[in-house]
């Protein structure tokens, strides 16, 4: 398969990635060029968000059976990434969050099919909402077959620690320290909120297994 990562420098992307071309997959990254490559990966330059300079970029590219999109954040960019591979791609692989469920959950575990109306006061989850919706509506036209994926906080041998244990409004490894100096630790509200955390070796994978996957 020839696969296109958008972003493709993350945690959750460089180990996806790393899979694929261990099966022998065509991959391809198209960033702004700052992080490093992985091995066997090809690299196409330029930013995304410069939606007139991408899509002609993505048309001399040519087709691909898979993009996978690790950095689709608002509504205007999915409409660009529309355009950009309407009839010309076999699936569009969107990286969206678990963020976009309705809060607070009405059961758990939550399921796949459950509400996804989050607060328009969170805008990272309120637009993923809004992206995934517009995606979902492509597909039903026929424009590419959509896969989304909902990852939870992922970890991994680089960036920061895993959540429940970093406040990450301060950048401090505040929890640690009160365990080490034992004292009590504080956590939000009644002490029952479910935080899910994954391994980017576990995340990673999910995405190359969904790649070609009908």
């Amino acid at each position: 398969m020839k696969v296109l990562f958008i972003g493709g420098t993350g945690l959750i992307s460089t180990a996806a990635a790393r899979r694929l071309v261990e099966q022998g997959e065509q991959v391809f990254f198209y960033n702004r060029g700052h992080g490093e490559l992985p091995a066997g990966v090809t690299h196409l330059v330029g930013d995304r968000r410069d939606f007139q300079t991408f899509e002609t970029q993505m048309a001399k590219a040519g087709a691909f059976d898979v993009v996978i999109d690790m950095c689709l954040y608002e509504p205007p960019e999915a409409e660009s990434v529309i355009r950009a591979f309407r009839g010309r791609i076999g699936q569009y692989i969107f990286c969206s969050t678990v963020d976009v469920y309705t809060k607070p959950s009405q059961r758990l575990p939550i399921h796949e099919s459950d509400a996804c109306q989050p607060a328009a006061s969170y805008p990272y989850a309120f637009n993923k909402a809004r992206c995934e919706e517009q995606l979902m509506a492509a597909h039903d036209r026929g424009d590419f077959a959509v896969t989304l994926i909902r990852p939870a906080a992922t970890y991994g041998d680089q960036g920061q620690l895993v959540h429940p244990l970093h406040n990450w409004s301060v950048n401090a490894t505040y929890f640690l320290d009160r365990l080490r100096k034992s004292k009590s630790v504080i956590v939000p509200g009644d002490g029952t909120t479910i935080w899910v955390a994954a391994h980017r070796d576990d995340v990673g994978p999910t995405f190359a297994a969904a790649a070609g996957n009908a």
